[in-house]
């Protein structure tokens, strides 16, 4: 089995409105002083990696060439880049919509929480869409995708294995 990667990087705000340490899994194991931060505004500079593999090498010698992995992902990577991703479920959403009228505000809007782990299985579900139409999925399989909110914490999807 062969693996190739390539790895992204954007900037992007977000907010984790559903974050409460006190009652999450896990909190048994911390302070007694807890702050929900990430409910507040804040931003990263992501860093994902898209790790695919095969087991047969194609005529070139390559699981595939990095160029239409780059160019499969650029789209999303662009629509993330220096957006704020807003889940339309978040009870802030009808505000910031406005804020996006009035000022212009480039906001990405999804249907989930935009944690790591989501953000993980929603690229790699937009990845596997684009395989899919273009009748890769037989030949190359995505094995992960990997974000990276910051240098010390990252949230992995591993999808189903063909």
């Amino acid at each position: 089995m062969w693996y190739i990667s390539k790895t992204f990087r954007f900037e992007a705000g977000h907010r984790v409105w559903k974050q409460n340490l006190s009652c999450s899994r896990g909190s048994s194991l911390g302070s007694d002083c807890i702050e929900n931060k990430c409910v507040n505004l804040h931003g990263h500079s992501y860093e994902i990696e898209v790790v695919l593999c095969s087991n047969v090498l194609d005529n070139q010698d390559m699981v595939m060439d990095f160029h239409h992995l780059k160019s499969a992902l650029n789209p999303l990577i662009d629509q993330f880049d220096h957006s704020f991703i807003i889940d339309k479920n978040d009870p802030l959403f009808e505000a910031f919509k406005k804020i996006n009228q009035d000022f212009g505000l480039k906001l990405t809007i999804v249907d989930f929480c935009p944690t790591a782990e989501a953000l993980a299985k929603y690229i790699y579900d937009y990845v596997k869409e684009k395989f899919e139409k273009a009748g890769l999925l037989n030949e190359v399989d995505i094995y992960k995708v990997v974000v990276w909110e910051t240098k010390t914490s990252k949230a992995e999807y591993i999808g189903e294995r063909l």
